[in-house]
């Protein structure tokens, strides 16, 4: 009897070491040997075709019918990955941002560096990420530095704090990819995820002023954070808990919110200097360098798109679209349904297109597009050669033995951990969307297991996959620092980050405990 239970033991160690044979190669990859994300995964697809050929002896043709059903389930994450980065040359090329970008700095007096800094990610950078979080980097992080940030806080502060919208940017491809991995409706997903990410924001925008040298008890980073926090947070709250099926407008609604904020922050500024100062003369005027014209041709793409997608939420117009859906099924898999004009890649390029119609400068849509499209060619491998290297991992069971051995100590335990495997998890492939994915579909057999809602599991790994690993990815910090001239200072951007996204996995970690024995 020993002697079986013995062997089983091994069995399983053995397995559960060749499972994670992958992900050792990845961090490796980024880690030892600095290769880029596409080097990197492409590695890692290897050693587990390998695996998957040799040791679980899947067929050939059962390995590629693997990796290609893996990029057909991801159909959403390569739209929004591409229409996103027509959107940011689009509205770079088009003038309007950087009209956006000194209309909201306008608002705030030039010598309120603080003021500054948090309008420029938090209204700019709010609207911007809402249809492509990663066209924030080159207005947000150059923006800071042009404030008189030096580029090492710049990078740091901005990774730390762009973790929290991670989950909610580009119209939402998180949960999306989360639900074609599990099934949940993205409604169910944004509820789970909205409650866990509110804390988040909080320490997110505590890592971003403390990174830069603010005083945390000064009158000014205190009106700062709790103003901004709550301006986020009640966007969360509206659109994810309140009305969950207009989810779309939650990170815009934020940012409108905080712009209102920043307005109100930018005369009581000027007023507690003109009070602080005897025989002040009369205030700074806070006024735009552009003409209202102007100010309303960089808003008017966002507002359209809003408008667009709140359309699409009509019964009616929502039940014509149903009828231009397609479903998909193949080699035994799960069908599932594809409908590329509700889609979130579908709204940004809209978003997108209507930018030209706004344009203040001469742009030409061919030249951006041939640019965005040499521009998307690297994530779009990377998700291409992840998410087959996600797949090859769910057909050959190791997901699913992963999750039977970390659900054998019970709700508890699991709760406890398995944020931790979903951070290494989120950190191992170039971006969070593969192991979102690869994550979300073990957690299908796990919830019935446990007895634990399993849109509250896919929320849990929505969030921790894809916010608090990001500022500590290799690739990312790499992007960042050449973005402020940085060479050699990679590690440090680590070391800075390291404590803050450690931080939002710990306090994630405890809110996912208290969820799983409250949520109903």
């Amino acid at each position: 009897m020993a002697a079986v239970w013995l062997r089983r033991s091994l069995r399983t160690s053995i397995e559960i070491a060749i499972t994670l044979a992958p992900f050792a190669v990845l961090f490796s990859a980024f880690l030892i040997f600095k290769w880029d994300a596409v080097q990197a995964v492409t590695s890692a697809w290897i050693v587990e075709l390998v695996i998957a050929l040799g040791y679980y002896h899947m067929t050939p043709l059962r390995a590629i019918e693997a990796s290609l059903w893996g990029n057909l389930s991801m159909w959403s994450g390569f739209l929004v990955l591409y229409t996103g980065q027509i959107f940011g040359q689009a509205y770079r090329n088009t003038g309007l941002l950087e009209i956006l970008l000194e209309s909201v700095q306008s608002i705030v007096p030039s010598w309120d560096q603080q003021g500054r800094a948090v309008a420029l990610v938090t209204v700019v950078g709010g609207f911007i990420s809402a249809f492509n979080g990663f066209a924030t980097y080159p207005v947000t992080i150059p923006g800071l530095v042009d404030l008189g940030f030096d580029g090492l806080s710049a990078c740091a502060s901005y990774l730390v704090y762009f973790s929290w919208t991670l989950p909610f940017n580009s119209l939402f491809i998180a949960p999306t990819i989360s639900y074609a991995a599990s099934g949940v409706p993205v409604v169910e997903i944004v509820r789970s995820a909205g409650l866990l990410s509110i804390p988040l924001i909080f320490l997110s925008l505590l890592g971003f002023l403390k990174i830069l040298g603010f005083r945390f008890f000064e009158w000014e980073t205190q009106v700062l954070l709790w103003s901004m926090g709550l301006g986020n947070a009640v966007a969360i709250i509206l659109f994810t808990q309140i009305w969950p099926a207009y989810y779309l407008l939650t990170l815009v609604t934020g940012a409108a919110i905080s712009l209102g904020t920043i307005y109100l922050y930018g005369r009581l500024s000027i007023r507690q200097s003109v009070q602080s100062v005897v025989g002040a003369a009369r205030p700074e005027a806070l006024r735009s360098s552009f003409p209202a014209t102007m100010r309303f041709r960089a808003y008017g793409p966002l507002l359209l798109g809003i408008l667009f997608v709140l359309l699409t939420k009509f019964p009616t117009i929502e039940h014509a679209l149903s009828h231009v859906e397609f479903g998909v099924a193949a080699w035994g898999y799960r069908r599932f349904t594809i409908n590329i004009f509700t889609s979130a890649g579908f709204f940004i390029l809209v978003t997108s297109l209507v930018a030209y119609l706004f344009a203040c400068k001469r742009a030409n849509f061919a030249k951006d597009l041939l640019t965005a499209t040499r521009r998307s060619r690297a994530p779009l491998t990377t998700l291409l050669v992840g998410s087959a290297t996600v797949y090859l991992m769910v057909d050959a069971g190791q997901i699913a033995q992963l999750g039977k051995v970390l659900s054998g100590g019970g709700k508890l335990i699991y709760a406890s951990l398995y944020p931790a495997v979903a951070f290494l998890g989120g950190m191992a492939f170039g971006q969070g969307l593969p192991g979102d994915f690869l994550l979300s579909r073990m957690q299908v057999p796990i919830a019935p297991l446990l007895g634990i809602p399993l849109s509250l599991l896919v929320g849990i790994v929505t969030v921790v996959t894809m916010g608090p690993p990001n500022a500590l990815k290799p690739t990312q910090i790499s992007y960042a620092a050449s973005l402020a001239n940085l060479k050699g200072k990679d590690g440090e951007i680590f070391r800075i980050c390291l404590p803050w996204q450690v931080l939002q996995l710990v306090v994630t970690a405890i809110l996912a405990v208290i969820l799983v024995f409250f949520w109903k």
